[in-house]
């Protein structure tokens, strides 16, 4: 190849390098605010992690400054905090991230349409513009660093536990499991899981691939291979399975693997990804099937549901019945020999699990 030829493909490479790795307003997926004009809240802890800059979207009119745009996201989004004083930022907190004024770095502000267009503006007094960034980035000013290209911020509202529709296990205790299969088939799975005190997510796994006949889980010390209905992902063929923990789906990060422990209330993740960079669970669409097929897991029925007054159960199998309230608390333990009806006039309205021989299914109560 000659020398002009490789330097060419060279400076058109660069070119087109930061072309592609750009973000847009489009790509927000937590807005906040409502109103005609629009900016982009950008911040970068610049923590040499994959995940180190995140982007929120904010909604407005007339003349707002980056102080008010703080404010505004910090006070929607719990897993943002932020600390400032006298017009001067101090601290900014989001999930695993930190990075606290003069330890051994400080907050820089900036101002642009895009990470190319970003230039330092003059702080947190500064004017929002209608259809451009504000951002942060987290530097040593030596010189300073400009705010990275972004991956967006979810809403950690955006999922509750009462979104699940099927439950497997026993106890006092849940924490739900997401399965995103992104870069294999694009299908997500999330599934219920009861326990006691704390349960390692091997077990989880396992208890899953036993009892959800249309589930497959390869794993031994690393998580291989997972195929769920007509989702598979293998094991390098071509991407890998990569594992995160978080306590909502806005802050989620990759922990030591499988053989982490899940607490009550805890989410852990499941994503088949190529780690450049590695890829998040997805916050749930309402309409991907969250749970599983009804006739898959079913093996006792209830209704009405959502309830009111009484809730019928019904099964072809006699056992054990228990129901649980969204805290944990067990409110019937019960024999069940194929029929049941539950008085509800004096149940508190909410979420509850009805298990029967360690099934489970959500009962919503008005």
């Amino acid at each position: 190849m000659s020398k002009k030829l490789f330097l060419g493909l060279l400076i058109l490479n660069l070119l087109v390098q930061p072309l592609s790795a750009q973000f847009s307003f489009s790509e927000v997926q937590f807005w906040i605010g409502s109103g005609t004009d629009s900016t982009l809240l950008v911040i970068d802890f610049n923590d040499g992690t994959t995940d180190s800059s995140y982007a929120w979207g904010y909604a407005y009119s007339g003349n707002e400054t980056g102080e008010d745009l703080l404010n505004a996201v910090a006070a929607a989004d719990a897993n943002l905090s932020i600390a400032a004083a006298g017009g001067f930022l101090n601290d900014v907190i989001y999930g695993q991230h930190s990075g606290v004024g003069g330890q051994p770095d400080y907050w820089s502000t900036w101002s642009g349409s895009d990470t190319a267009s970003l230039v330092m503006n003059s702080g947190l007094a500064t004017p929002l513009v209608d259809g451009e960034w504000f951002a942060l980035s987290y530097t040593d000013f030596s010189p300073a660093a400009v705010p990275g290209v972004p991956i967006a911020a979810f809403n950690p509202e955006s999922f509750d536990f009462s979104q699940v529709d099927q439950w497997i296990g026993s106890g006092s205790d849940s924490m739900a499991l997401f399965i995103d299969f992104q870069l294999a088939d694009s299908g997500q799975v999330v599934f219920g899981y009861l326990f006691n005190d704390s349960v390692q997510a091997s077990q989880i796994l396992q208890d899953l691939d036993q009892t959800i006949a249309t589930l497959t889980v390869n794993a031994g010390s690393f998580l291989n291979d997972i195929s769920y209905q007509n989702w598979s992902g293998l094991g390098g063929q071509p991407n890998y399975w990569s594992t995160w923990s978080a306590t909502n789906v806005g802050n989620w990060y990759m922990n030591a693997g499988i053989g982490s422990y899940v607490k009550a209330g805890e989410l852990f993740g499941c994503s088949y990804t190529d780690f450049a960079p590695a890829l998040r669970p997805r916050v749930p669409a309402s309409d991907s099937g969250i749970g599983l097929d009804e006739t898959e897991l079913l093996q006792f029925a209830i209704y009405p549901n959502p309830a009111n007054d009484y809730l019928n159960i019904s099964s072809e199998q006699n056992g054990d019945l228990q129901v649980y309230n969204q805290q944990g608390a067990l409110v019937v333990s019960q024999t069940f020999d194929g029929q049941a009806q539950l008085d509800l006039s004096d149940w508190a309205a909410g979420l509850y699990f009805v298990q029967l021989n360690g099934k489970s299914q959500r009962l919503i109560i008005h």
